[in-house]
């Protein structure tokens, strides 16, 4: 197994704790939660869930690739030549230092022409119809805990990685399967709860884990009716917090009452309504003119509706597509509201950055906001379905300055109190410290949720610090 960016020298056995992270490892909510602990001094591992390359920005961890993602003849030579020096009884050479090493989980590298193949035979991972790829799938991960022997097992995501682990922890028996910590994200439960399948694969997870952790305080009470007897760590957002002195920088450019931007989420899906945010758009035409409406994360289902609102209604609206998270960011603190439109949701990390970013937050009741905004104050609460609600409130937001204004400094309050991502930042590896070194448990691991200030946090600003 090549090593690189880790404590462990090579040829030493690590004395360090193993964390062993199952998550999608293309996610930058998956980035930003696990470099949270890059100088924590865990020898941290990840088993990705398909064979998609990593996120660039992952550091200081080894993942656990089927096949090499590169030059497979070049790593199937170094790997023959590797056996035929361990026979010969001297150390393998040292591989060169790559910014995040692979550790082969099969004995021989699975060559890369045959992945489109073995990535395209699944198999289901339970009750539900979800379903894994054969080469990333229970076995494989099972194979890997046994070489491993992980001290926790961390799954970011309920249904492509806790379902995953769930299943190899059916193959290996829950005697002496190592510690799990479980982490949902949005709609895990929420959503999926109300289909029967992954209702009953929801509640065989809760009542199989260790250690529960989530964003919403809601969650924990679902998790609870579901079967969840396993402590609960302290509630905070999945992907940590801002850089609170940059944020401060960028947000104050421009007063709210002047801007003349309303960023809109774009996803029209099971859970997204982006449909419903463009009509509630359509009903305040008349109080766009000198605003551009700006549509991020676009489904493909909506495009011809934004090109009919812009031709025939002549709305200023446009499509941003894949954009770097620091443009984001200024693009909200150049934005007089944010609306979000879905049928389910966590916290909802757009909600937080328009907070952060001065963005007055018109947002549906179906996330987890009101542990955040106060309704009608420093933000609206809103139906998912109902276009003519959210065209009042969106009416309110664009015709009252002194709402916006007073909305953006209020929440800024709640921004340094509750989102600094230092703060953050140790109450994460706190997680890791109670229950790998045995340090007292903070009260929400005695069987409680957090208190609300527990509950905060947003994806962090790293980008621009």
């Amino acid at each position: 197994m090549s090593r690189a960016s880790s404590p462990i020298s090579s040829g030493k056995v690590s004395q360090l704790k193993k964390i062993l992270f199952v998550a999608m490892q293309m996610s930058t909510h998956t980035v930003r939660w696990i470099n949270q602990l890059s100088d924590a001094g865990y020898d941290i591992h990840l088993f990705p869930v398909n064979h998609l390359p990593a996120h660039p920005d992952l550091r200081g961890v080894t993942i656990h690739q089927p096949f090499p993602i590169a030059r497979p003849r070049h790593a199937l030579k170094q790997w023959a030549k590797n056996v035929v020096l361990r026979l010969m009884g001297r150390h393998p050479a040292t591989p060169p230092v790559v910014p995040c090493p692979v550790g082969h989980v099969y004995g021989v590298p699975v060559l890369t022409r045959w992945m489109p193949y073995l990535n395209a035979r699944r198999m289901r991972l339970g009750e539900s119809d979800q379903t894994a790829p054969v080469i990333y799938g229970p076995r494989v991960l099972g194979a890997l805990i046994r070489k491993l022997r992980p001290d926790l097992i961390h799954s970011l995501e309920f249904q492509h990685c806790g379902y995953l682990v769930l299943a190899a922890r059916d193959l290996l028996g829950a005697d002496g399967f190592p510690k799990w910590l479980a982490t949902n994200w949005g709609s895990d439960i929420y959503y999926y709860r109300q289909l029967e399948g992954h209702r009953q694969q929801i509640s065989r997870l809760l009542r199989s884990v260790d250690y529960y952790s989530c964003e919403c305080e809601r969650d924990v009470g679902m998790a609870r009716e579901l079967g969840l007897t396993a402590p609960v760590m302290p509630v905070m957002p999945n992907t940590g917090g801002f850089n609170v002195e940059v944020a401060a920088r960028v947000r104050f450019t421009h007063q709210p009452s002047k801007r003349k931007l309303i960023m809109v989420k774009g996803y029209q899906h099971f859970a997204g309504r982006a449909m419903v945010a463009l009509e509630a758009i359509e009903r305040c035409a008349d109080l766009l003119k000198g605003y551009q409406v700006i549509v991020y994360t676009a489904s493909p289902e909506i495009h011809g509706r934004v090109d009919e609102l812009r031709e025939w209604l002549k709305i200023d609206i446009r499509l941003l597509h894949h954009v770097p998270h620091d443009y984001m960011l200024r693009m909200f603190s150049r934005a007089r509201i944010y609306l979000g439109v879905s049928a389910s949701d966590a916290i909802s990390t757009s909600l937080l950055e328009a907070m952060a970013m001065g963005a007055f937050p018109i947002q549906t009741n179906t996330s987890c906001c009101n542990e955040w905004i106060q309704q009608g104050v420093t933000g609206m609460e809103i139906p998912q379905d109902n276009p003519h609600v959210i065209a009042d409130c969106l009416r309110q937001a664009l015709q009252n300055d002194a709402l916006v204004d007073d909305a953006a400094t209020l929440n800024w309050t709640t921004v340094v109190q509750r989102l600094d991502e230092r703060i953050l930042r140790e109450k994460a590896k706190a997680y890791y410290a109670t229950i790998l070194q045995g340090l007292p448990a903070q009260p929400a691991l005695e069987g409680q949720a957090g208190t609300t200030d527990d509950s905060t946090g947003i994806a962090a600003l790293s980008v621009m610090s």
